[in-house]
C-alpha cells in the first residue's frame, strides 16, 4: 500500500494523478437528461401529470388518465458539457469538454378501453445519461509549487450511455384514482481511454559531485470499461384532488443482473538517460530518489464483479395544479437512497469505493402556459445534486507523518477524493399544437459549482461546470 501511495504522490507532483483515476462518465447525477416532451419543458416536474407515454418513467399511475393515444419522440437532442478545474495545474486552469447527441425519449401510449375499461398501455425507450468525449489537451510549461512541468499532454476518449427500454400499464381504479406498473430493461455502458504524458527537467547530481541536465518523464495509458445490466420495476399512484389539483407517487429500483468493471493501465517512468544511470544520485527541484531509476513500466489489470454495488431506490412525489384550461403548474420531490456496498477495488489504492453514493434529494417545478390555443410555452427549474460526498480539506503535517504519501488514514480522509458538483438547471420549450399532433423545441441549461482534487493529493480545486441540451420533439395523437 505504501508503495502505491508513494507512486500516487510522485505522479501528483508531476501533474499525472489522473493516471490512476481516469475521468469516468457521470453515474452520480440523476437529472443529466430530462425525459419526455412536456416534462423536458417543465423541468422534469411531471409525477403529478404523467398522462402521456413518458408516464412510464415519471409515474405509471398517470397513464390511467391519458386523454388519447399518442406516439412521441424526442429526437435530435444535442448536448454539450464544459467543466473547468480552477488552478488545477499550478496557476493554470484545466478544462474538460464533451458533447454528443441522443434520443431522450421515444414511446407510445394506447388506451385499451375496448378490453378493460380504464386500462392503458405504454412503451418507451429513453436515455437518462450520455457522454461522448474526444479531447486533446497539450499544456506547455506550468508550475506546481516549486515543481516546473515543461510539457503536459492528455488525450481522452470516452463514450457512455445509460438507457432504459420498457413497457407499462395504467389502470383507473376509480374516477379519481389510477395505479400503474412498469418494467424496464436497464443498461449502463461506459468506455474511457486516456493517455497522459508529462516531462520535467531536472538537474542530476552524479557520484563524482558533478551535475548534468536530465529529465523525468511520466507516461500512462489507461482503459476502463464499466458494464451494468438489470431490470427496473416501477410502481405508481395518481389521484385527482379537488380544485384542480392532482398528486402522484412513484417508487422504483434497479435490480442488477450483472455488472463488471475492467481497468487496464500501463505507467512508465523515465528518470535519467543511459549515460547518467551508473552510480548516480538524482536530485531535482521537488524530487529526491535514493536509487536512480532508468525506466520503470508498471502494468496493472483490475477487475471487479461488483463495481457499482446495489442500485439506489428512487421515490418521487409530485403535485400539479390545473388552474385553468391554459395554465398548469407542477412540483416534484425525488429521493435516491445511498449505495454502500460498491467495490473498493475500483479505486487505484483500494481505499474507497469509487461508485459508492450518498442519499440525494432533488426538486423540480415547472409551468405550462398556452399563450394561444396552439402555442404553449413550458418553463421549469430543477436541481441535479451530486451523490458523491463533499470534498473535505485536510492539513498535511510532514512532521507528524500526516501527508498523502505517509499516512493511509490521512489519505483515506483527505486525498484523491472524487469530485462533488451540485447543479441548478432550467428549461424553456415552445410547442406548436395541432388537433392531432404537436412539435416542440427548446433548451435545457445546467450550471454547477463544486470542489475536486484533480491532482490526487490533498489540494482542493474549485470546479465550474456548464451543460446544455438542445432538443426537438414531435407527438402524434392517434
Amino acid at each position: 500500500m505504501r508503495s502505491r501511495l508513494l507512486l500516487c504522490s510522485v505522479t501528483a507532483g508531476l501533474g499525472l494523478s489522473t493516471v490512476a483515476t481516469p475521468t469516468r462518465a457521470d453515474q452520480f447525477h440523476y437529472n443529466n437528461v430530462l425525459v419526455g416532451t412536456r416534462a423536458m419543458g417543465m423541468g422534469g416536474a411531471f409525477a403529478g401529470i404523467a398522462d402521456d407515454a413518458s408516464g412510464l418513467y415519471y409515474n405509471p399511475g398517470g397513464l390511467a388518465f391519458a386523454l388519447s393515444n399518442d406516439i412521441q419522440g424526442s429526437a435530435n437532442a444535442f448536448y454539450g458539457k464544459n467543466t473547468v478545474y480552477k488552478k488545477a495545474l499550478g496557476s493554470t486552469d484545466f478544462s474538460e469538454e464533451s458533447s454528443g447527441s441522443l434520443t431522450p425519449f421515444f414511446g407510445g401510449l394506447q388506451k385499451l378501453d375496448r378490453y378493460v375499461e380504464g386500462l392503458v398501455a405504454a412503451f418507451g425507450v429513453y436515455y437518462t445519461d450520455g457522454d461522448l468525449k474526444d479531447q486533446d489537451t497539450p499544456i506547455d510549461r506550468f508550475q506546481i509549487g516549486t515543481t516546473v512541468i515543461d510539457r503536459y499532454h492528455r488525450t481522452s476518449n470516452a463514450r457512455a450511455a445509460t438507457y432504459f427500454a420498457g413497457a407499462g400499464l395504467g389502470y383507473r381504479v376509480l374516477n379519481n384514482l389510477g395505479i400503474g406498473f412498469g418494467l424496464s430493461y436497464f443498461n449502463a455502458d461506459e468506455l474511457v481511454q486516456e493517455f497522459q504524458y508529462a516531462k520535467q527537467s531536472l538537474r542530476i547530481k552524479l557520484s563524482d559531485g558533478s551535475t548534468v541536465d536530465g529529465w523525468s518523464i511520466l507516461a500512462s495509458n489507461i482503459r476502463q470499461h464499466l458494464a451494468v445490466y438489470g431490470m427496473q420495476p416501477t410502481l405508481g399512484v395518481q389521484v385527482a384532488l379537488p380544485s384542480g389539483f392532482t398528486a402522484g407517487l412513484t417508487v422504483k429500483k434497479i435490480f442488477v443482473a450483472t455488472q463488471s468493471l475492467e481497468t487496464a493501465s500501463d505507467i512508465s517512468k523515465t528518470l535519467v538517460s543511459d549515460t547518467q544511470n551508473n552510480a548516480a544520485t538524482v536530485s531535482g527541484p521537488a524530487l529526491t530518489i535514493a536509487s536512480p531509476i532508468q525506466n520503470t513500466v508498471t502494468k496493472q489489470v483490475t477487475e471487479s464483479k461488483n463495481p457499482v454495488g446495489d442500485m439506489p431506490l428512487e421515490a418521487r412525489v409530485g403535485v400539479a395544479w390545473f388552474a385553468s384550461s391554459s395554465f398548469v403548474w407542477s412540483l416534484d420531490l425525488s429521493y435516491h437512497d445511498g449505495v454502500t456496498d460498491a467495490d473498493v477495488k475500483t479505486d487505484p489504492n483500494s481505499v474507497r469505493a469509487a461508485y459508492a453514493k450518498e442519499a440525494v434529494v432533488n426538486l423540480a417545478t415547472g409551468v405550462e402556459w398556452y399563450v394561444t390555443p396552439t402555442f404553449p410555452v413550458r418553463f421549469g427549474i430543477f436541481t441535479n445534486n451530486d451523490a458523491r460526498p463533499d470534498v473535505k480539506k485536510g492539513t498535511a503535517d510532514a512532521a507528524s507523518g500526516q501527508t498523502c504519501s505517509q499516512s493511509l488514514d490521512y489519505y483515506k480522509k483527505y486525498c484523491a477524493q472524487p469530485d462533488h458538483v451540485d447543479y441548478y438547471g432550467g428549461s424553456l420549450f415552445i410547442a406548436w399544437v395541432q388537433p392531432n399532433s404537436q412539435i416542440a423545441a427548446g433548451i435545457t441549461l445546467q450550471s454547477g459549482n463544486g470542489k475536486a482534487q484533480k491532482l490526487g493529493d490533498d489540494a482542493v480545486q474549485e470546479v465550474k461546470s456548464n451543460q446544455y441540451t438542445f432538443a426537438f420533439s414531435a407527438t402524434h395523437n392517434m
